[in-house]
């Protein structure tokens, strides 16, 4: 059964309003229902009660001599006065029976009416008079006949009303759930929504762009801090990676020359990251422009696989099936950096393997290249934020360096090759596949 907090806004309105409109009128309905009844058994207690005393009046006399045929005489003639009357019985005053009369069904018996018999203030007996109340299920079956067409008609129209006042209030709500929902899956923070109303919505709304606004700053400093700081970096770094390029063939002595090889190791990765954060730098303003050419995909492949090869000491890259035609127009070095990027990840997320696979097939107009490793895979639920800017793995970050651009970086530059990338969870490790338009099926 589904959650009453799961449902929507809209229909928590609408079950709200229907719910309370008949409570109410449930209350209603009983509340006069109970009051007509309480009503006609008044009417008809006056009613037999006028009746009894009337019988007490004629019986003076009957008791006083105790003329029982006058009593039962009278008594008989109920039947065609009162049918309602199911048993009439005179008692004298010392509780015994002058005269007594019984008819129809006496099983329904509903109300009973005792009544004095006086004569000059002396207590002669009494009269006691036991109706059926045989109006009072027709009566019955009328109003609550009335009261499910009026419930029917009050649910009906509740329902109607309540879908007309509900939408000033959940159309906004649905509309800020649905643009919040876009903004956290685009990272879009200039989509502001348009709002008058001085309500609280009109004031979640407003604060809603608000943030949005700041938000949309701060992003747009980060990324100029990161631009600039990347591009002043860039130049000391280059002179200092030359400067120990230098020192790596001029010295020979151990460990000497091992420390600067290291040093020179880590300027690269501090080289590759300042160029992933002018990368992303150039992507925020729309800078990254493709140099796109027609060139053979396949020998792309080989070419990036051999040089990863010379760098890698761990794992072992194998080539698998590479179709006859797969050429492509696309930007030949911007390629070849997806594809080294997912390499370099392959390797980094699979410590403790040796191998990883590469391949490439043709499907339909597309030709799709997969990296695939034997590691521990992603993580479930991770398979789409994952290439999200400064996104990492919460299994994996505090073990393994990176900032979470590399597979950001690589989408972007898939998409404007109007390609898609993707990641597959296997039964050992994950594969990233991504795909790139063939330029036709006979070059």
């Amino acid at each position: 059964m589904k959650n009453i907090r799961d449902i929507s806004i809209r229909n928590k309105l609408i079950l709200m309003q229907v719910f309370t409109s008949m409570l109410v009128l449930g209350i209603v309905f009983w509340t006069f229902i109970a009051t007509e009844f309480r009503a006609y058994k008044t009417r008809k207690k006056e009613s037999i009660t006028s009746l009894a005393q009337v019988i007490a009046a004629n019986s003076i006399s009957m008791l006083q001599f105790q003329d029982n045929d006058a009593a039962a005489k009278m008594l008989g003639e109920l039947e065609s006065v009162a049918p309602d009357i199911a048993v009439a019985t005179i008692l004298d005053k010392k509780g015994a029976v002058l005269a007594r009369k019984v008819q129809g069904d006496t099983s329904r018996m509903q109300l009973e009416v005792s009544f004095p018999i006086r004569s000059n203030g002396e207590l002669l007996g009494k009269i006691v008079l036991s109706a059926r109340l045989s109006d009072l299920s027709a009566m019955k079956r009328s109003l609550l006949s009335m009261a499910l067409i009026l419930t029917a008609v009050a649910m009906l129209a509740s329902f109607l009303i309540a879908r007309i006042v509900q939408a000033t209030l959940s159309n906004r709500l649905e509309r800020l759930a649905q643009v919040m929902t876009e903004v956290n899956r685009t990272g879009d923070y200039s989509r502001a929504m348009e709002e008058s109303g001085e309500d609280e919505i009109g004031t979640l709304i407003r604060n809603f762009n608000s943030l949005l606004q700041k938000v949309k700053e701060n992003e747009r400093r980060k990324d100029e801090f990161i631009g600039v700081a990347s591009h002043e970096l860039k130049t000391p770094l280059t002179s200092i990676k030359g400067y120990l390029e230098m020192l790596t063939m001029m010295e020979t002595a151990q460990p000497k020359k091992q420390m600067v090889e290291r040093a020179f190791a880590n300027t690269k990765k501090l080289e590759k990251l300042i160029q992933e954060l002018l990368d992303v730098s150039k992507l925020q303003v729309g800078h990254l422009q493709l140099q796109l050419s027609a060139f053979d995909l396949g020998e792309l492949i080989e070419e990036a696989v051999t040089a990863f090869r010379m760098v890698s000491r761990t794992h072992v890259v194998v080539v698998e099936g590479l179709p006859k035609f797969r050429r492509v127009v696309a930007d030949r070095q911007r390629i070849e950096q997806v594809l080294l990027n997912l390499l370099s990840n392959a390797v980094k997320y699979s410590p403790g393997e040796e191998k990883v696979v590469v391949s490439c097939e043709v499907e339909q107009a597309d030709v799709v290249i997969e990296v695939r490793d034997l590691g521990p895979g992603i993580p479930p639920g991770e398979e789409e934020v994952i290439f999200d800017r400064f996104y990492r793995s919460k299994e994996v970050a505090e073990h393994i360096s990176g900032f979470g651009l590399g597979l950001y970086i690589c989408r972007d530059i898939i998409q404007r090759h109007n390609g898609r990338i993707w990641v597959e969870s296997r039964v050992r490790g994950s594969a990233f596949r991504f795909s790139l338009p063939i330029l036709n099926s006979t070059t």
